[in-house]
């Protein structure tokens, strides 16, 4: 590791700043209904707030991952934190909803700068060796937006009011941001790109293995979104459940992923690591399948879930890990695109799933779940096949 005085410390900043931001990308949800009564908004429109916040961020993150190959990681990293703070202490002033629309939009805007300039940190500091094992501590602070970060955001909005809720949460992103200034490592990137390189934003595209890999990451954040978006109006509606009812269930499914993660760093530091997300995710497709098409009673059906969030979990450190290694004189630049194709996931995911939903109930979405990480574990084993030649040579 190069120049990184205490692991365990920087491991605990990544998965503490993924905190931050996810819970930041998902924290309306508890109070679409809350905005609503204050500015006599339908909630379908205050829904805008999410788009206007992932919109920015998904075609900011290529742009942002270019310039931390050349500004270093770490400027941005606090910049994002901070831009992100600040906007979300704006969102608790906001006078009307229109001013509410703008500082959601500022949120994203800043918001382009933390995870794949985060990610490409952990590509820089960690080498190949344990690589996946920190993109598993990467992935964790998702999950543990889930369980603690989205319930607290919700806890804190019901108790105060939803202004406190984007205000407490922006201030300690801020708190955050003086952290990361502070104890992050200042690691320059790998390299500087090419020449030839220079100057043309396409030209990374062609780095062998980079448009399979983009993908197979979508299709495996789609997966994800499917049946993470879907399955508490699943359980609620096949068990009879209420929304306070369904949320421990869901805190279950949520650590079968933590769970995935911690493993499967664990694995793809030992194995080869498109292997390990190829079987994953195929794993996690038929499980979804399964988790769909049966009721077996709600705690059997919440035991499949939290085996779908494990097996999920289980393949994304060593993809994020191959895609770090992929041009790591262009990191910052390839996990900006892998950044992209996961916001093109989520988007494509919520409709696609709610298509399936509509059109064939949730049967239909489990066999598209399946689809989709079938497809990715193709993807992967083609991928995996590619490369071997060259590891011979």
């Amino acid at each position: 590791m190069t120049a990184l005085r205490s692991e365990p410390l920087v491991l605990a900043l990544v998965t503490a700043i993924v905190f931050g931001f996810a819970t930041v990308a998902t924290m309306l949800g508890p109070l679409l209904l809350a905005v609503g009564r204050e500015f006599a908004v339908p909630v379908g429109t205050v829904g805008l707030l999410a788009t206007a916040t992932a919109v920015p961020w998904a075609l900011g993150a290529p742009l942002a991952g270019r310039l931390s190959d050349r500004l270093g990681r770490r400027p941005l990293m606090t910049l994002a934190l901070a831009g992100v703070g600040g906007a979300s202490v704006l969102s608790g002033l906001a006078p009307s909803f229109e001013v509410l629309l703008a500082t959601r939009l500022l949120a994203g805007v800043c918001g382009a700068g933390g995870p794949p300039v985060l990610l490409a940190a952990v590509g820089d500091l960690f080498p190949s060796a344990r690589r996946a094992r920190a993109m598993g501590w990467f992935n964790m602070g998702f999950a543990m937006a889930a369980i603690g970060g989205v319930p607290l955001v919700g806890f804190v909005g019901g108790w105060l009011g939803w202004r406190a809720a984007f205000a407490g949460l922006g201030l300690v992103l801020l708190a955050l941001a003086a952290v990361v200034r502070l104890a992050f490592p200042a690691v320059a990137p790998a390299g500087a790109p090419a020449p030839a390189a220079e100057g043309r934003p396409g030209s990374i595209l062609g780095a062998p293995g980079l448009l399979p890999l983009l993908l197979a990451n979508q299709l495996e954040r789609m997966l994800m979104f499917m049946v993470t978006l879907y399955l508490p109006a699943f359980l609620m509606l096949a068990y009879g459940l209420d929304m306070a009812q369904v949320a421990p269930p869901l805190a279950l499914i949520a650590l079968g992923a933590v769970a995935g993660n911690l493993l499967g760093g664990w694995l793809a530091d030992r194995m080869t690591r498109l292997v390990v997300f190829g079987a994953a995710e195929l794993a996690a497709g038929l499980v979804a399948l399964g988790l769909f098409v049966g009721h077996p009673g709600l705690w059997p059906s919440v035991a499949v879930g939290i085996g779908f969030g494990l097996a999920n979990a289980l393949g994304r450190p060593g993809m994020l890990a191959h895609g770090s290694d992929l041009v790591p004189e262009r990191r910052g630049a390839v996990l900006g695109l892998l950044s992209l194709t996961n916001q093109g996931g989520l988007v494509l995911g919520s409709a696609l799933g709610g298509l399936a939903v509509d059109l064939g109930g949730y049967r239909t979405l489990g066999v598209a779940a399946c689809a989709a990480g079938a497809l990715a574990a193709v993807l992967a084993a083609r991928l995996t096949l590619q490369r071997r030649p060259r590891a011979a040579d």
